[in-house]
C-alpha cells in the first residue's frame, strides 16, 4: 500500500467521528453553549472535508497538497536552476538551440525533397518474350490496359458534354476555336 492511499485511508478513518459528532449533536437538539455549537461546526465541516479529501486522494494520482512532504515538482526550485550556468534560465541559449534544430530540419527536409524530385524514376523496360506462351500473356495484359484506357476515355468524354450542355444552358457560347465567350 502506497503512502498516498495510507493517507487517505487516515483521512477517511477521521471524517467518520467527526461527522458523526457534529451531525448527531445538530440533529439532536443543538446547544446553548457557544464552545459546543463552534465545535459541533467545527466537526460537520472537517469531517464532510476530510471524508472528500480521502476520497479523491484513493481515486486520483496528483497531489492535493495535503499531508505529503514527499511531493516534488510543485514549484520548488531545484539545485540545478540556481546557477547562472544553467540552460534553463538562459533564454538565449535555448532560442539559439531552437533555431539551430529548425534551421536543419528545414535543409534536411529541403534537401530529402530536391533528391525526391530530381531523382530519375526507373522504368522497366518491355521483357522480351522468348517463347509463345509468354507473347499471349502480353497481349492479353495489353488488351486489358487497352480496355481500361477506353473505358476511361467513354467516361470522360461523356463527363465533358455534360459540362458543354451545363454551359450552354448557362448562356455561354463555344467559340470555333474551342474557347468560351458569354452572351
Amino acid at each position: 500500500m502506497t503512502k498516498r492511499r495510507k493517507q487517505a485511508i487516515i483521512l477517511l478513518a477521521l471524517s467518520g467521528p467527526m461527522m458523526w459528532f457534529g451531525f448527531t449533536n445538530f440533529i439532536s437538539s443543538g446547544t446553548s453553549s457557544t464552545i459546543q455549537a463552534i465545535g459541533i461546526a467545527i466537526g460537520c465541516v472537517f469531517g464532510v472535508f476530510s471524508a472528500i479529501s480521502g476520497l479523491v486522494m484513493l481515486v486520483t494520482k496528483n497531489s492535493l497538497g495535503i499531508l505529503n512532504p514527499d511531493d516534488k515538482g510543485r514549484g520548488e526550485i531545484l539545485a540545478s536552476q540556481t546557477s547562472k550556468a544553467s540552460p534553463i534560465l538562459d533564454k538565449a541559449k535555448i532560442r539559439q538551440r531552437n533555431e539551430a534544430a529548425i534551421d536543419y530540419l528545414v535543409t534536411k527536409t529541403t534537401d530529402n525533397a530536391i533528391k525526391t524530385l530530381t531523382k530519375k524514376q526507373k522504368v522497366k523496360p518491355m521483357a522480351k518474350a522468348n517463347t509463345s506462351v509468354e507473347l499471349m500473356k502480353r497481349e492479353k495484359k495489353l488488351e486489358t490496359r487497352r480496355k481500361e484506357l477506353e473505358a476511361m476515355l467513354a467516361e470522360v468524354s461523356k463527363e465533358e458534354q455534360t459540362v458543354e450542355k451545363e454551359l450552354k444552358s448557362k448562356g455561354w457560347v463555344q467559340q470555333k476555336d474551342g474557347s468560351w465567350s458569354y452572351e
